[in-house]
């Protein structure tokens, strides 16, 4: 997210730590990337267990049925959004020129994708992929921060800006999955990463304080309904002038626990957030590499990433942690990037 020049460290984190997803479930599958300098994708069961090779590739999502693992293979022309079937054992190209890998979402019942498509720089061509038909809607260009689907599947939220010019100039909108019905949900341009909640509530964060700090805005979590209305504050972080803030994640299915990410100069951790009370839990005591979040149990209990993937570490591991805090269960050594999916 271009705030200045002089915060490119932090959208270094940004671009390792931030994964935004549906409310992926510990269920019968989970997927991976090894090997940081050449990576491949594996999937394996919920635990860790029975690890498959699927093949070169990096930046897994897991389908909420656990039956397909969509991922990134690079090629000579780029990049290209990969289909890997459980079932069938193989993959296919869904989509070619896929950008920014990171920002992707699963429909709730598995049969679509959203992605980004475009030239390297931008602006970029919001997709929604019909992966039975292979048809593929635009919903919107510029430059994007985060979309999402709603908890029926008809509509696709997202925060854009128009240009990457500092400063940085994001709203939230929403839009059918065929393209039409375009509404803005905000209206200052301070507002972007928007997570659709399985409840209904959009968590998205807020650009603040730009005009007082040294490097550009800290962001907070709010919440708000499919409207854009009802908007309440969820989390009032402490925020130094090198660091960004809270991000969400992923959210449990009774909408009360949120997995956020927080994002600073050389640091980024999972912080448990409860949409209930504005708790906030940092879940690791090692800021630089200790806990990066990536997915959320169903109820909420168990938070799923990667740790020991910061700076200076080179010995990744896939792991949970519970919400609430405590001890790490190592799935996978050598791991990073987790989904889980079924």
């Amino acid at each position: 997210m271009p705030i200045s020049s002089k915060s490119k460290p932090i959208l270094a984190v940004l671009v390792v730590a931030v994964l935004f997803a549906l409310p992926t479930a510990a269920g019968a599958t989970l997927s991976y990337s090894k090997t940081v300098g050449q990576p491949k994708v594996y999937y394996a069961q919920d635990n860790g267990k029975g690890a498959h090779l699927i093949g070169p590739g990096y930046n897994s999502h897991v389908s909420p049925n656990g039956e397909f693992v969509a991922y990134e293979r690079g090629t000579i022309s780029g990049a290209e959004m990969m289909l890997f079937s459980l079932e069938a054992g193989k993959s296919r190209r869904v989509l070619n020129l896929w950008q920014e890998s990171f920002l992707f979402a699963w429909s709730p019942d598995s049969t679509m994708v959203a992605g980004l498509t475009g030239p390297l720089n931008g602006p970029f061509t919001l997709l929604a992929v019909d992966l039975e038909t292979g048809k593929k809607t635009k919903l919107a260009r510029g430059f994007f921060n985060g979309f999402s689907f709603s908890p029926g599947g008809e509509e696709i939220v997202y925060g854009v800006a128009k240009s990457q010019r500092n400063p940085f100039k994001s709203d939230v909108f929403k839009v059918n999955i065929d393209g039409t019905g375009r509404v803005a949900l905000s209206h200052n341009h301070t507002s972007g990463y928007p997570l659709w909640g399985p409840k209904g509530q959009i968590v998205f964060a807020r650009f603040l304080g730009a005009k007082q700090r040294k490097y550009g805005p800290k962001t907070e979590l709010f919440a708000m309904n499919e409207k854009g209305q009802r908007i309440s504050q969820l989390t009032h972080a402490k925020v130094n002038q090198l660091s960004l803030g809270l991000l969400p994640i992923a959210i449990s299915e009774d909408g009360a626990r949120l997995l956020a990410e927080f994002n600073g100069q050389d640091q980024g951790y999972g912080v448990a957030v409860s949409t209930v009370t504005g708790s906030e839990k940092k879940l690791t005591n090692n800021p630089e590499s200790g806990f990066a979040g990536a997915a959320l149990s169903p109820d909420g209990k168990t938070v799923l990433g990667t740790t020991g993937l910061g700076f200076g570490d080179p010995h990744p591991k896939v792991v949970t942690v519970p919400w609430s805090g405590g001890r790490q269960k190592v799935l996978v050594p050598g791991g990073y990037q987790p989904s889980w999916g079924g």
